[in-house]
């Protein structure tokens, strides 16, 4: 419905020169208006403020002989206060024109001329009838003129009464519905079958409420048939008048004032049971002119049925009239939380100004309400309202009230406040997601509630999007991995999904250190949801690393290729090896022989170059007695309790492996990395004695013996690592090892055995190696006849090597 939408043709612009003092501007003027009335009606604006306003406009100089009703009319309006009728706001009367100021409004004719809805003219009737109603009989006053001019409408288009031109009390000296009443306009086409037969002095001997009532049922025929021309045709066409309302409509219509009806029974016979005031839309409307006085059961039962009605209502009337109702009562406690959904209903038909300025101020102002009953239902009907607040309103206004929710004790305003979270992240800014907000979910994902534990783990991962990288990896997977043991097993399958979503933000190194091994036991879960869900997830993720694992190098590594060197330059690369091998950990010696003996030793039993095989140089020029001294580890004695056969088989450095070839590089440094890595992490099992410490020259454990009479000069096969003494701690030793130990001194200044020639075959290093061992064996059962005969049985305190 347009509102103002008549001929709009002029403006007053001397009124406005004329009264620089009046608070108000004179806009436009209604022309068509001004042939009905004594007044012209003109648009208006505060000045204040820029609202809107209607002025009525009495020019006393054209109209002297009308000067009274004017007067009458300005002097009424102003003490005049009620619902239905117009709402006086300022005025100012000079020598030049009168001139008094109301709510915006417009003529009842222009609703009229555009086939409003039923609803709106049932409702206007009411209205007015009302107001004839209050001037009658609680004033005791004539109004005199209720007719289609003297009716306004609002925004709302609701009817108000106005044309107080003739309104006065017959208890007055001298009435002036009596002496003006032929002065208004249109008063013979709406006089009263007596006052045509008798004059107006005859209004006097009447019954207060006969003129208006009769003027009452020429308003409700027009209403629906619009314009008549004599009020003769009135009882007779009827025309669009509601069948129920018909019989009361004739008798206000009565010739005789003694039979006719008075606006009372109008009112009354209308709110009988199936009266023409009996609908949804009168109903409603007094319910909300009345809902403070109402109890609380029928309040609830009220916005039940307004909640499924009022959409049905016409959308102008709903916006102006029922939510500045329906706003009182939510935010004043009368109609209380239930009003907020029909609140909502009611803004879709407002603009973007409209709905902030009607609904949002007062939505946000209840955030902070301690009714809990209200804050429920805010954040309930927060997805049909959220769209129209800013990022600054909720991170100012709104969030601050919703996060006293997150500790509350009532785990209803818990849940509904996680729900809301979904709402409001986008609005937030990024301070409070990743601080804020994350301190409030840690929190409730320890909730008494599993309900809430649930909807927080779900709440995570939907809001997942709008965290932080850092945040994202610090959070989410300690978070989704907590719910996994949660005993509540919607709260397991809420953290499968939630993983299973946010996938996307974790590399493959986490999904195999951190999600999976989290995951795995729910694959066995109780429950078969559970089970069900975890195998999605074990599957999705197992892809991914092995996506990951498949575009990953062979080996980490890393390959180089050795050009050949000069006998100086293998000479000096050889003192560096020497160096790493001298420094190995402690308790690694005897490994770290035994490693390079095997590393170095051709077929024939020489040591080599591994760096140029072609040279002839002896791993004496790698292994020099520049090699820093050995220790071994007090916890690691036990691994010098070898057998005999060990010990000679260490001797030889492991040239009876035929089956291995000395250069095998690659599978021996990946079986000497086992044990580095074993020994590193698996220490000895038990503890060793206390130890004592003393220093002792150094023997040539570990050696081969050299010739009679020459200790100095080292035999081809001679591997000795130091020649210092050194200070050790040991454990007790058994006896075997030791007489090992004296026997490889005392045969230190024996011959050495005869060397194999450099050029020799294969089966001549063959039988050297047998040659040897057999040396071995003979050397072992002297030993052991000795320690039969307690020869030479002398057990060894220190050690170096």
């Amino acid at each position: 419905m347009a509102f103002f939408s008549g001929i709009v043709k002029s403006s007053l612009s001397l009124l406005g020169n004329s009264n620089t003092g009046f608070g108000y501007s004179i806009g436009d003027k209604v022309e068509f208006y001004s042939d009905h009335s004594i007044w012209s009606l003109h648009h208006g604006t505060k000045k204040e403020d820029g609202s809107e306003v209607t002025i009525f406009v009495f020019d006393c100089v054209k109209n002297k002989d009308r000067i009274q009703l004017a007067r009458n009319a300005f002097k009424r309006i102003r003490t005049m206060r009620h619902p239905d009728i117009l709402r006086y706001l300022d005025g100012i009367e000079t020598e030049q024109n009168i001139m008094f100021v109301t709510d915006p409004v417009e003529p009842l004719s222009n609703q009229l001329k555009q086939n409003p809805d039923k609803n709106l003219i049932l409702w206007g009737l009411y209205k007015i009838a009302n107001a004839v109603k209050f001037l009658n009989n609680d004033c005791d006053m004539v109004h005199g003129s209720v007719k289609v001019a003297s009716v306004f409408t609002n925004k709302a288009g609701e009817w108000k009464l106005g044309g107080f031109e003739l309104l006065c009390s017959m208890k007055e000296e001298s009435p002036i519905v009596l002496t003006f009443g032929g002065l208004v306009p249109d008063a013979q086409r709406y006089a009263t079958p007596e006052v045509k037969k008798s004059g107006w002095t005859t209004i006097k001997d009447l019954p207060a409420g006969a003129i208006d009532s009769y003027h009452m049922g020429c308003l409700v025929y027009e209403a629906y048939n619009n314009r008549f021309e004599s009020t003769d045709s009135l009882i007779s066409q009827k025309g669009s008048i509601p069948v129920a309302m018909q019989r009361i409509y004739s008798s206000l219509l009565n010739p005789s004032f003694r039979a006719r009806a008075t606006t009372d029974m109008f009112l009354e016979e209308g709110l009988r049971p199936k009266g023409y005031f009996s609908n949804d839309f009168v109903k409603v409307n007094l319910f909300l002119e009345n809902i403070s006085i109402k109890e609380q059961s029928e309040k609830e039962g009220f916005f039940k049925q307004l909640d499924s009605s009022i959409e049905t209502f016409p959308s102008e009337f709903s916006k102006y009239k029922i939510l500045p109702e329906l706003i009182k009562a939510f935010e004043f406690g009368s109609g209380g939380a239930k009003a907020l959904s029909a609140i909502v209903k009611v803004g879709d038909h407002l603009s973007d100004e409209e709905y902030e300025e009607i609904i949002m101020q007062p939505v946000i102002r209840m955030f902070s309400s301690p009714d809990r009953a209200i804050r429920v239902s805010l954040l309930e009907n927060m997805p049909k309202f959220i769209n129209h607040m800013t990022n600054k309103m909720v991170t100012a206004q709104v969030f601050p009230n919703i996060a006293t929710g997150f500790t509350d004790t009532i785990p209803i305003i818990r849940e509904q406040t996680i729900k809301s979270i979904l709402l409001l992240v986008p609005k937030l800014n990024e301070r409070i997601i990743n601080y804020d907000l994350l301190k409030y979910l840690a929190k409730l994902q320890m909730d008494p509630e599993p309900g809430i534990r649930t909807n927080t783990t779900i709440c995570l991962g939907k809001i997942a999007k709008h965290l932080t990288d850092a945040t994202r990896r610090k959070v989410l997977v300690p978070a989704f991995t907590r719910s996994l043991r949660d005993g509540f097993f919607p709260a397991r399958v809420a953290a499968l999904m939630s993983l299973n979503a946010t996938s996307e933000y974790y590399d493959a190194q986490d999904c195999a250190t951190r999600i999976l091994p989290a995951v795995s036991p729910v694959l066995i879960d109780k429950e078969k949801v559970v089970r069900d869900q975890a195998f999605k997830v074990m599957a999705s993720l197992m892809n991914r690393v092995q996506d990951f694992a498949e575009k990953m190098p062979d080996t980490a590594i890393v390959e180089q290729t050795i050009a050949p060197m000069s006998e100086e330059a293998a000479s000096a690369q050889g003192a560096g090896m020497a160096g790493v091998f001298g420094g190995a950990t402690k308790g690694l010696a005897g490994w770290a022989v035994s490693s390079i003996q095997s590393r170095f030793a051709s077929p024939s039993g020489e040591i080599v170059n591994p760096i140029n095989s072609q040279s002839s140089t002896p791993v004496e020029s790698l292994l020099t007695e520049k090699t820093p001294h050995q220790t071994i580890p007090t916890n690691n004695a036990s691994r010098f309790q070898t057998t005999e056969a060990d010990e000679i088989d260490n001797e030889i450095g492991g040239w009876d492996q035929e089956d291995v070839s000395p250069f095998d590089f690659d599978r021996q440094d990946e079986d000497n990395s086992d044990n580095w890595e074993s020994f590193e992490k698996k220490p000895a099992p038990f503890s060793p004695p206390p130890l004592t410490k003393v220093a002792v020259p150094v023997s040539s454990f570990g050696s081969y013996p050299t010739s009679s009479g020459n200790s100095g000069s080292k035999a081809q096969g001679s591997m000795k690592l130091s020649h210092r003494p050194n200070a050790i701690d040991l454990d007790l030793l058994d006896n075997s090892i030791s007489d090992v130990a004296q026997y490889a001194s005392e045969k230190h200044s024996s011959a050495s055995p005869t060397s194999v020639p450099p050029h020799a075959n294969k089966d001549d290093r063959k039988a050297e190696l047998e040659r040897r061992r057999e040396e071995r064996r003979q050397r072992m059962a002297e030993l052991r006849e000795k320690k039969k005969g307690g020869i030479g049985a002398k057990k060894i305190e220190n050690i170096g090597l």
